[in-house]
């Protein structure tokens, strides 16, 4: 089984973590959310999927809930096996996107009571999660383990510790266990095919998701309505993954954008 692998001739990602594949993550489970419209946030296993599950589970719980967007799709998103951002953090299982299409990169769109209230969390979890909000271009919907946190092809010790003290109960989020609650499996949720003049939530979420994996170049409204500028985005998806152009989204498009 390959854990570790080489992503647009990056060996690391932007923080410092070793590029992982499928195999090296799990999928986080959130009590309280509908885990159906969480099924994409899958994180690097061990110590990083502590501290990420733990975040995660603040976020939901202080912030905002991580099911908002309740059309039958979901938009949070974690590991990712293809990103137009070659060093990008979804690569090595260390990024998580919240609430995804609300917040299009770019724009600064959380209110002061939100950032306040993210950054009383980011305190509490002592530096080990960076918010993309801070980068010079804001990417409100992003979160990942900090620069610090990796060591070798693993977790550093400062992140170990850390992890070890959620589990004993440090903010109340982890039931201090070592076996790890049992996840429920998703509900999946079926893609369907979609082209030009193909409306509603399936097409916002592709949108926001070319947004997110293919930033240099897609940079889509989404307002869910699947016209020339999408169909644009999604032939060069094509083009550049070797698939038939034909700007029709359907299971390899699907693939190529990280969907599984």
């Amino acid at each position: 089984m390959t854990l570790f692998r080489t992503a647009y001739g990056n060996t690391r990602s932007e923080n410092g973590w070793r590029m992982c594949t499928r195999a090296a993550c799990e999928r986080i489970y959130v009590p309280g959310a509908d885990n159906q419209y969480l099924a994409a946030m899958i994180v690097r296993s061990g110590p990083s999927e502590i501290v990420l599950r733990a975040w995660a589970i603040w976020y939901h719980r202080n912030v905002e809930r991580l099911d908002l967007y309740k059309a039958g799709v979901g938009d949070d998103w974690g590991w990712s096996e293809y990103n137009d951002v070659g060093n990008s953090n979804h690569l090595s299982g260390t990024g998580l996107d919240f609430n995804a299409t609300q917040y299009p990169m770019g724009q600064r769109r959380m209110s002061a009571t939100m950032v306040a209230k993210i950054n009383e969390g980011l305190r509490l979890f002592e530096d080990n999660i960076f918010h993309g909000r801070n980068w010079n271009r804001p990417d409100e919907m992003h979160f990942q383990l900090n620069h610090g946190t990796a060591s070798g092809d693993g977790a550093s010790a400062k992140l170990i510790a850390f992890a070890k003290r959620l589990e004993a109960g440090y903010l109340g989020l982890i039931a201090g266990a070592t076996t790890p609650t049992p996840v429920p499996t998703p509900t999946p949720v079926a893609r369907p095919t979609l082209r030009r003049g193909s409306t509603g939530a399936d097409v916002t979420y592709l949108q926001a998701l070319l947004n997110r994996m293919f930033a240099s170049y897609s940079k889509l409204t989404v307002d869910g309505d699947f016209g020339p500028a999408t169909e644009s985005v999604v032939r060069q998806v094509q083009s550049r993954s070797g698939l038939a152009v034909d700007g029709i989204v359907g299971p390899d498009t699907w693939r190529a954008a990280g969907v599984r």
